[in-house]
C-alpha cells in the first residue's frame, strides 16, 4: 500500500519539473533545511508568478504531523489539477488572475520519509532529544499558546521553546514575509472535520463568522462531491484547544486559519478511500482560493453591520441593516437552517441594493439562519459575512411549538463492557457505536411531555443531537447510526445494558445517518414521518417518551472502533444548554366549532327589496338579482386569546329557476353598507373578498347545500370588521357565460325559514399577544462568573424566560445568540463566558404558545 504514495524525493521532483514547464505559473523556493538536511520547500503558484506578492494569497500546508500523508498528497493532486485546467477552465483562471496559491506541501519531510520506511505511525519530526529519544510534535512548537512539555517520548512534545526546530522557523519565516496571506489552510488526518482558529477567549472573535463559512462553503463542496459530511468545530478554551499550533500562529498573523482533518485514517486504502478524499478536496480548495481576494488587507470593504430582523411572522421574516452609501456596493443575502451552514448560490436568496428585505415563504415554528455580505461590482469583490443573524419563525395561527429538552437524570449511556453505566447519566457524553474497550454502546434520552397537553394534535415533531467528536469513528462507509422511540413500559432501569438493547421499539425516527455522513459540530436532526408521530402521540398519554441511539454493533477487520461521541448538554463533560439534546414539537388541539345563522336575509332586485328571501340571478329585464345575507357576531369567543382556524358559510338551494346550466354563483364578503339598502347601493358595493370557488347550476343540481370556505384574509377581515360592527354582510351574487339572461335564478332559502344560512367558525383558545417584560435585570460578578438577575413581572401568562448572549448586538430575537438560558427561574450563569469581554445579554419572556415578549438587555464590559 505505501508504495502507492508519493515519496519526498518524487514530490520535489515533480514540483521542479512543474515550474520548468510552467515558469510563468510556477515558482519554487527553498525556505529552510530539516535535521536530516533535506529541503523544505515552498511553491507559489498564480498567473505571471514573479507577481505572487502583490496578490492576495492562499497558505497551503501539509504533512506537519509525519503520518498524515494526506497533506502531500492533496498538495500534488491540486498542482496536477491546475496543470490540466489552466488553459481552458474560465472559473480557475479568473482566480489564479487576482490571488496566489503558497504551497509547502510536506512540512515534515524527515518524520514524513520516516513514516513511509520504517514506523508508519511516526508523528514528530526526527531532532534527537537530550535523552536519546527523537522528534518534536511540530504543531506544538509555533509560538501562540506554546506551553512547555518535559516529556520528550510523548507524541505531543513541544521542544524545548516556541520555534526551536527549523521546519517551523522556516514556515514563520516565509509567513511573516508573505504580508499578503489572507488565508491559510493546515491539512491533516483524521476526523472529516474543520477546526476554525481560536483567539484563546471564551467568546467569538469577529470573524468567527468568516471562519465558519469559509470551512461550511469547503464543507459544501465535498458534499457535492460525494456526499461526505465535514463538520466545524471551533473547540472552547483553554483546555480543550490545542496549544502552540500553526492554526493560531497563522490566524494571529491576519489570516483566516482552518485545520482541515481528512478521512478515518491516517495511512488509508489508497485507491479505496485516499484518492476519494483527494479528488472531494479539490473543489474545497477551489472555493477557498476564490475566496482569498475577498479578504485582501488593503483596498477591502467593510462589514454590513446592524444585521437585525424587524418582524418575524409564521412564514415571513424582514431584515434590515446599515451600510455607508455607495452606487457601485449591493448585497447578497443567504439562509440556511444550521447555524454552521454555507453562503453558496443554491442557498442565496436575495441581491438589493436596499437596507431591508422580506423572505417569505418560510416554514412555521422553523428557526433559520441569514449571512449578508456587501458587494462591489466594481472591484469585483466582496466584503466579509456580517455576525449571523438567527430567527425562528412563529407558529402557525392554529398551532403551538415547544423544545423539549431531556431530563438530566435520563440522558446518558450504557456500554456493554463499563462498568459505571449509571454514572454516565447527566455526566458525561453519548458515545454509540462499538468499541473493543467498551463493546457495544447505546444512547438513552428521556423526555418529560408534562407541557404538552394529553389531547394535542402533534403535526411535525424533531429529535436533534449534537455531534462532539467522529474521530473513534474509524471507518468510511461502515454502519449506520439511528434514534427510535422505546416503549419505557419495558424497561425497568435505564442504566441496564440488556434492558435497554432488548427494549421493545416502538418505532424508528426517519431515515439513519451513514459513516460518512457523520460529521462533528453540527447538529443532525431526525425527523418524525406521520406514522412516527402517531407513536409519539400515544406517549402524551404516559406524560414521558424515552429514545435509544444505536449504532453498529460489529467492527471490520483490523479496527479498534466505530464509535460516535453526542453531547448531553449536562456535566463537566458538555457544551451547556446550547448543546443539548432538544425534542422540537409543533401541535394544535382538537377545535372548538360555533355555528351562527344569519340573523337577517333579504333579496334585491331593480324593482325591490325582499325581506327573508334569498333569491340570486337574473330577473325578467336581465338585470341582476342579489341575495344578501347578514351575521350577528355579538357572541364570539374572546379574540384575545382565540384564533379562528377555520370559517366557512354553508347554503342551500331550495328552488333552481334555470333549464341551462351556464349560471354560476358565488360569496362576497362586503363592507358594510350603512343606512338604507338600495340596489344602487349593492350594485356599488366595495368586496372585501371573494369566499371560497364559484359553483354552478350543476354543481348545484348534484348537492342542493353548497359550502363557502373562507381563505386566511378573509378571515381576518371577517374579524376586523366583527370588532367594528359586531356584525358582517355578504352577497350571494351570480354571473353568466351568456350576454342575455332573463328570469333565472335560484332561491337559497325554504319558504319557513328552517335552513337558514349557516357561518361555521372553528377555533381554538391561544393567546396571540406575549406576556409582559422582565424587570431589572442586572449583572454581577460571582465566583469569577458573570450572574445575571430579574424579577418575574406579574403577569399569569407568563411561563419563563430564555435568556441569550450576544457578542456584538443586542439580541433582536430568542434565537439571535448563544442561548444561555430557558425555563421560570428568575437568574442564571454565564458559565462559559468571558468576564472581561464586551457583550449583550438579552432576556425574553414567553406564555405557553409561545409568544415572546420584546427583550431586556444589558451592556457588560462596555
Amino acid at each position: 500500500m505505501r508504495q502507492q504514495y508519493t515519496s519526498y524525493s518524487e514530490c520535489l521532483k515533480f514540483f521542479d519539473s512543474a515550474q520548468k514547464t510552467n515558469p510563468n505559473l510556477f515558482k519554487v523556493e527553498k525556505i529552510g533545511k530539516t535535521w536530516e538536511d533535506r529541503e523544505i520547500i515552498a511553491v507559489s503558484i498564480t498567473k505571471n508568478v514573479g507577481t505572487n506578492t502583490e496578490k492576495p494569497a492562499l497558505f497551503y500546508t501539509g504533512t506537519i504531523h509525519a503520518r498524515e500523508w494526506i497533506g502531500i498528497e492533496l498538495s500534488l493532486s491540486f498542482a496536477k489539477y491546475i496543470l490540466e485546467h489552466i488553459d481552458y477552465d474560465p472559473y480557475l483562471n479568473q482566480i489564479l488572475d487576482k490571488t496566489t496559491l503558497y504551497m509547502v506541501p510536506c512540512a515534515n519531510p524527515d518524520g514524513f520519509e520516516y513514516s513511509r520506511n520504517h514506523f508508519a505511525f511516526w508523528r514528530k519530526n526526527r531532532r534527537k532529544n537530550s535523552d536519546g529519544s527523537y522528534g518534536v510534535d511540530l504543531n506544538r512548537n509555533f509560538s501562540v499558546g506554546f506551553s512547555q512539555n518535559n516529556n520528550m517520548t510523548s507524541n505531543v512534545y513541544s521542544g524545548p521553546a516556541a520555534f526551536s526546530e527549523p521546519e517551523t522557523a522556516a514556515l514563520r519565516d516565509f509567513v511573516l514575509a508573505h504580508k499578503n496571506i489572507t488565508i491559510a489552510l493546515d491539512y491533516h488526518s483524521q476526523g472529516n472535520v474543520f477546526f476554525p482558529a481560536h483567539n484563546f477567549i471564551h467568546e467569538d472573535a469577529e470573524d468567527a463568522i468568516d471562519l465558519n463559512l469559509l470551512a461550511g462553503n469547503m464543507a459544501e463542496e465535498i458534499r457535492k462531491e460525494s456526499s461526505r459530511e465535514y463538520g466545524i468545530h471551533m473547540g472552547k478554551p483553554p483546555v480543550h484547544l490545542i496549544l502552540g499550533s500553526g492554526r493560531e500562529f497563522y490566524y494571529s498573523q491576519g489570516a483566516l486559519s482552518l485545520v482541515a482533518e481528512v478521512g478515518t485514517r491516517n495511512i488509508s486504502d489508497y485507491i479505496e478511500h485516499m484518492s476519494e478524499n483527494i479528488e472531494e478536496n479539490i473543489p474545497a480548495l477551489v472555493i477557498a482560493l476564490s475566496e482569498v481576494n475577498n479578504y485582501k488587507k488593503e483596498d477591502n470593504l467593510q462589514r454590513v453591520e446592524n444585521f437585525l430582523a424587524k418582524s418575524v411572522g409564521a412564514k415571513e421574516v424582514e431584515i434590515s441593516w446599515n451600510y455607508p452609501e455607495d452606487v457601485e456596493v449591493y448585497f447578497e443575502i443567504y439562509r440556511s437552517k444550521k447555524l454552521k451552514g454555507f453562503a453558496q448560490a443554491s442557498n442565496r436568496i436575495g441581491m438589493t441594493k436596499l437596507r431591508t428585505f422580506t423572505d417569505s415563504n418560510l416554514k412555521s415554528s422553523t428557526n433559520y439562519y441569514y449571512y449578508i455580505r456587501a458587494v462591489c461590482k466594481h472591484k469585483g469583490i466582496k466584503s466579509p459575512y456580517a455576525q449571523v443573524l438567527g430567527i425562528r419563525t412563529q407558529p402557525a395561527d392554529n398551532m403551538f411549538s415547544k423544545i423539549l429538552y431531556p431530563v438530566a437524570s435520563k440522558i446518558g449511556y450504557i456500554g456493554e463492557k463499563t462498568k459505571k453505566n449509571k454514572d454516565h447519566f447527566g455526566n458525561n457524553s453519548l458515545f454509540v457505536g462499538i468499541s473493543e474497550q467498551k463493546g457495544e454502546c447505546y444512547g438513552v434520552a428521556g423526555f418529560s411531555l408534562n407541557t404538552i397537553p394529553e389531547n394535542a394534535i402533534i403535526t411535525e415533531a424533531k429529535i436533534s443531537f449534537y455531534p462532539m467528536n467522529r474521530v473513534a469513528v474509524q471507518v468510511e462507509k461502515y454502519g449506520e447510526w439511528r434514534v427510535g422511540q422505546m416503549d419505557e413500559r419495558t424497561i425497568d432501569n435505564i442504566d441496564s445494558f440488556d434492558e435497554i438493547k432488548n427494549a421493545k421499539m416502538l418505532s424508528y425516527i426517519d431515515r439513519p445517518t451513514s459513516s460518512h455522513q457523520l460529521t462533528q459540530g453540527i447538529w443532525r436532526t431526525y425527523t418524525f414521518s406521520l406514522q412516527e408521530i402517531k407513536v409519539l402521540e400515544e406517549s402524551l398519554k404516559r406524560r414521558e417518551a424515552y429514545f435509544r441511539m444505536e449504532g453498529p454493533t460489529f467492527l471490520p477487520l483490523d479496527r479498534a472502533s466505530q464509535l460516535m461521541q453526542w453531547d448531553i448538554g449536562y456535566g463537566k463533560f458538555s457544551g451547556g444548554l446550547s448543546y443539548r439534546p432538544k425534542l422540537d414539537i409543533s401541535y394544535t388541539l382538537n377545535e372548538a366549532k360555533l355555528d351562527i345563522q344569519s340573523s337577517t336575509e333579504f333579496s334585491v332586485n331593480y324593482e325591490n327589496i325582499k325581506d327573508k328571501t334569498l333569491t340570486a340571478g337574473f330577473d325578467k329585464n336581465g338585470m341582476k338579482q342579489y341575495a344578501c345575507i347578514e351575521f350577528d357576531l355579538l357572541n364570539l369567543p374572546d379574540l384575545e386569546t382565540t384564533v379562528i382556524a377555520d370559517a366557512y358559510i354553508d347554503i342551500e338551494a331550495t328552488i333552481i329557476n334555470s333549464k341551462e346550466n351556464y349560471l354560476r354563483f358565488h360569496v362576497e364578503l362586503i363592507e358594510f353598507i350603512e343606512g338604507a339598502i338600495t340596489y344602487e347601493k349593492i350594485q356599488n358595493r366595495t368586496v372585501v373578498e371573494r369566499v371560497g370557488y364559484d359553483v354552478s347550476i350543476s354543481d348545484i343540481k348534484t348537492s342542493a347545500k353548497q359550502r363557502f370556505v373562507f381563505d386566511k384574509y378573509t378571515i381576518n377581515e371577517m374579524i376586523a370588521m366583527a370588532r367594528a360592527k359586531n356584525k358582517v354582510m355578504f352577497i350571494l351574487s351570480a354571473s353568466s357565460e351568456k350576454e342575455s339572461n332573463k328570469l333565472v335564478n335560484v332561491n337559497w332559502i325554504d319558504k319557513k325559514h328552517i335552513n337558514k344560512p349557516i357561518l361555521t367558525l372553528e377555533y381554538i383558545r391561544k393567546r396571540k399577544n406575549a406576556p409582559k417584560k422582565i424587570e431589572n435585570l442586572s449583572t454581577k460578578i460571582e465566583d469569577g462568573i458573570i450572574k445575571l438577575n430579574w424579577d418575574i413581572p406579574n403577569d399569569d401568562a407568563y411561563k419563563g424566560a430564555i435568556v441569550v448572549k450576544n457578542r456584538f448586538r443586542i439580541p433582536c430575537t430568542p434565537y439571535d445568540g448563544q442561548k444561555l438560558y430557558g425555563g421560570s427561574d428568575n437568574y442564571t450563569y454565564d458559565n462559559f463566558g468571558d468576564i472581561d469581554i464586551h457583550k449583550y445579554y438579552a432576556v425574553f419572556s414567553y406564555d405557553d404558545v409561545p409568544n415572546f415578549s420584546e427583550s431586556v438587555y444589558v451592556e457588560v464590559n462596555n
